[in-house]
C-alpha cells in the first residue's frame, strides 16, 4: 500500500475532521485506500440507546436516519468492539457466522446493504460514549487483511486527537451556553469588553440592542457607535474603569434616528467570576457594559420564552432579538448564519407562538411579558 495515500488520508483527517465538518469525504478516501465498498463513523451511548452516524460513504441515503431511529440497537459491530480497548483494529464481522450468531443484525443491516465483512477501529471507548469506524466489503469479497488492519491502527492516533480536540470545543461551547443562558435572564444587555472595545462576551439582549436603530454596531467582535464623539466617550469610560479611577461610569448613547437613547453603565465588578473569559485570555482586564432601553421589552427571559412556547434556544434568541427591534438580516449577521436559516427559524417560531406575522409576534410577546414573569 502506497505510503503517500496513507499520509494524504492523515492530512484529510485533520483538515476535514475538526469540528466534524466532513467525515463523509474522509470515509470515501479511506474506502479507496483499503478497497472497501462502504464505511461509517458511529457515535453510540449504549446506556441511553443513543445511536448516531457522524459520517458515511457508500450506503443508501436513508441508512443514517434509520440507524439512528431503529437499526442501531441491532448493530453487533459496536457491541463487540465496545468490549475491546481504544485503538483496536479488528476484522470483526463475517456474514457467514453473523447469520447464525446475530440473526437480527444479519437480516436488518448486513443483508439489505450487501455487507459481508466488516473491520472496525475503536476511536473512543469510555464510560460516556463509544466512537468507532466500520469499513465494509460485500458478501462476494473477503475480509480485510492484517496489513490493511495495520493501516487502520496507524490512523487511530490521528482520529483520536481530532476527537479529543472536538471534546474540548464541545465542553467550552456547553460552558458558554450555560453562561449565556444564565445571563439571558438578567434584564439588561451585557457585554464584556476590553480597552480596545473588543467584545469577549455578549448576551442575547445586548446583541439585539446593538443595531443601527440605536446607534450601536458590532463588526468582527468590535464595538462601534454612530458618532465619533460617543465612541471616544465610551472608550475613555472603559479605560477609567479598568485603571481603577472609578468603580462604575454611566452615559446616555444618542443616535441619529431620534430614538430614545440607550442607557449604558460600565463597571469592572465580578468579571473574575466569568470563567469562560479566563479560558480565552489569561487576564481579568475586562469591563462589563450593561445596556438597557426603556421602550423595549428588555426584561423578557430567554428561559421563560423557551418554557412557555416550547421554543428551541435558537428560536427563543430570534424571538427576543425581533422583540427588541433587530431586523432579520441584522440578526443573521450577528449570528453569522444565512438569512434563509433565520427565515426557517422564524416560521417555526410563528407556528409555536401561533401568530402569522413578525408584527403580531412582537405584539404578542410584549403584551404577554408581564404574565410570563409573574
Amino acid at each position: 500500500m502506497k505510503e503517500n495515500a496513507i499520509l494524504d488520508l492523515i492530512d484529510l483527517i485533520y483538515e476535514r475532521g475538526f469540528e466534524h465538518r466532513d467525515w463523509d469525504y474522509v470515509l470515501e478516501r479511506l474506502c479507496e485506500t483499503l478497497r472497501a465498498k462502504s464505511a461509517g463513523l458511529f457515535f453510540i451511548k449504549f446506556h441511553k440507546n443513543l445511536y448516531r452516524v457522524l459520517g458515511s460513504y457508500g450506503v443508501p441515503s436513508d441508512f443514517s436516519p434509520e440507524y439512528q431511529e431503529k437499526l442501531g440497537v441491532h448493530d453487533a459491530t459496536g457491541t463487540i468492539m465496545k468490549a475491546l480497548p481504544e485503538g483496536t483494529a479488528l476484522g470483526v464481522i463475517d456474514h457467514k457466522t453473523s447469520k447464525i450468531d446475530y440473526p437480527d443484525f444479519y437480516q436488518k443491516l448486513l443483508l439489505p446493504n450487501n455487507v459481508g465483512y466488516i473491520s472496525a477501529l475503536n476511536i473512543c471507548n469510555n464510560t460516556e460514549y463509544f466512537v468507532g469506524i466500520g469499513i465494509h466489503r460485500g458478501m462476494d469479497q473477503e475480509q480485510f487483511s492484517d496489513n490493511e488492519l495495520k493501516v487502520l491502527s496507524r490512523l487511530y492516533p490521528h482520529f483520536r486527537r481530532v476527537f479529543d480536540f472536538s471534546d474540548i470545543l464541545e465542553k467550552l461551547h456547553e460552558k458558554e451556553e450555560l453562561l449565556s443562558s444564565a445571563l439571558a435572564k438578567v434584564p439588561l444587555g451585557i457585554i464584556a469588553i476590553d480597552a480596545d472595545m473588543r467584545i469577549h462576551f455578549i448576551n442575547d439582549l445586548a446583541a439585539s440592542l446593538a443595531n443601527s436603530v440605536f446607534g450601536l454596531h458590532i463588526k468582527n467582535k468590535q464595538l462601534f457607535t454612530d458618532q465619533t464623539a460617543s465612541q471616544k466617550q465610551i472608550k475613555a469610560k472603559i479605560q477609567s474603569v479598568l485603571d481603577g479611577q472609578v468603580s462604575a461610569s454611566s452615559l446616555q448613547l444618542d443616535n441619529n434616528n431620534n430614538m430614545t437613547p440607550l442607557s449604558i453603565t460600565i463597571t469592572n465588578s465580578s468579571i473574575q467570576g466569568l470563567e469562560i473569559l479566563k479560558d480565552e485570555l489569561n487576564t481579568p482586564n475586562f469591563a462589563l457594559m450593561y445596556i438597557s432601553h426603556p421602550d423595549f421589552c428588555s426584561h423578557m427571559s430567554l428561559g421563560v420564552l423557551k418554557e412557555v412556547y416550547k421554543l428551541t434556544t435558537s428560536e427563543a434568541q430570534l424571538a427576543l432579538a425581533l422583540t427588541n427591534g433587530l431586523s432579520l438580516q441584522d440578526y443573521a449577521d450577528s449570528k453569522n448564519i444565512s438569512i434563509q436559516t433565520v427565515r426557517s427559524q422564524l416560521k417555526s417560531v410563528f407556528n409555536k407562538v401561533q401568530v402569522n406575522s413578525q408584527t403580531e409576534l412582537v405584539r404578542t410577546l410584549i403584551m404577554s411579558s408581564f404574565n410570563l414573569l409573574s
